[in-house]
């Protein structure tokens, strides 16, 4: 009997990914800042609430989408034959990969990044040609004559640009977006625009869909709406691009009990409004603090930021380990020496400030 052939990216060697048995187990007692999730305490509690209202037989019954469509389409300001539900925003991002994307086919990428993008090219064969962050005084950098010409040069099949970038927290100008949006379409490429901190930060390119006819925006209600169990996210196109997509989804998009979860989120926009200026107040606050004690920090789009600790880090690192979950470093040349910190209110940053002061102040008496 002949063997089966093995899908070419099962070959690939690259491609490995974490334990789907041994995990990092995270403990209530301490404060979880290290994954970009919602702790704003507010929100938390109405998206609880909104997961016990939903009704009983959505726990046995297969999910009808069709409300939920037609909600979604009124908060995204499209209309619903737009959009296309997936499972987080990264299931947006493998619906684009696996509808576009062929072996050998050229995408370009920015790095680091969400690291999905490394794992769909390498599941589907693509050719990367990665755009990289420069390192500065002010946080990292990639510049808009970079990625124009990049895109020019290589002439891709998909251009992948998270607009904020993570784990950077940078964002390109409205004006460059545009930019950018166009050159990938003078070249033939899809243009994939991943708003997952949408409306963290509140620019958007799902205007500019009907304007750019090779466009897909992909959102996500794991971070501004604080539903990241929930893993619901979703895709913003043209009608055609969109139908294409669909093409490829699974019998069904997401599950019951996250879809009707979602439908009575969707009646609290205001509610996830405050808490997005709620988070963003606790960033601001954070980045204060730490900037007036001499650490370097730089503007974030995200719901995160990074801090350099320089001297301090070891002391303070043993000091926040019974506190708080955060990245303490990075193995990226444009974030060498810093840490980021998930942003959560002020309330809940300030028992943080305290005991990095407190660590200050005793290394400083000790020298």
């Amino acid at each position: 009997m002949n063997k089966k052939k093995i899908p070419h990216y099962f070959k690939d060697k690259k491609l490995t990914r974490p334990n789907w048995i041994k995990q990092n187990h995270r403990s209530s007692s301490k404060l979880w800042l290290d994954k970009n999730e919602c702790s704003d305490p507010i929100l938390n509690e109405l998206v609880f609430e909104s997961l016990t209202k939903i009704h009983p037989e959505s726990v046995f019954s297969y999910p009808d989408l069709s409300k939920l469509y037609a909600k979604l389409a009124k908060y995204a300001r499209v209309n619903a034959e737009n959009l296309l539900l997936t499972a987080g925003s990264d299931g947006a991002i493998r619906a684009c990969f696996e509808t576009f994307i062929h072996p050998g086919d050229k995408v370009v990428i920015t790095k680091p990044t969400f690291a999905m993008y490394d794992v769909y090219s390498k599941i589907y064969g693509a050719d990367v040609t990665w755009l990289e962050y420069e390192s500065t005084d002010n946080g990292p950098i990639l510049s808009i004559d970079k990625i124009l010409n990049v895109i020019k040069d290589v002439q891709p099949k998909m251009v992948c640009l998270p607009n904020p970038d993570s784990p950077t927290g940078t964002i390109f100008s409205p004006n460059d977006m545009k930019k950018i949006i166009g050159v990938a379409g003078d070249v033939g490429a899809l243009m994939l625009v991943d708003e997952a901190y949408y409306p963290l930060y509140q620019w958007t390119a799902a205007t500019l869909i009907d304007e750019y006819d090779h466009l897909v925006v992909v959102r996500s209600f794991s971070k501004s709406w604080g539903a990241a169990g929930l893993r619901v996210g979703y895709a913003i196109s043209n009608n055609e691009l969109i139908t294409l997509i669909h093409k490829q989804r699974p019998m069904y998009e997401i599950g019951n009990i996250s879809a009707q979860t979602i439908e009575i989120l969707l009646d609290h926009e205001n509610d996830m409004l405050q808490s997005v200026t709620r988070v963003n107040a606790g960033k601001q606050y954070f980045q204060s603090e730490m900037t007036n004690l001499g650490f370097t920090t730089y503007a974030s789009h995200g719901n995160f930021f990074h801090i350099k600790f320089g001297k301090y880090a070891d002391p303070i690192y043993n000091a926040l380990d019974d506190i708080v979950y955060y990245r303490k470093d990075f193995n990226v040349a444009c974030l060498e020496g810093y840490s980021r910190f998930s942003a959560t209110t002020k309330e809940r940053f300030e028992p943080i400030v305290s005991c990095i002061i407190a660590t200050v102040n005793d290394v400083d008496m000790k020298k």
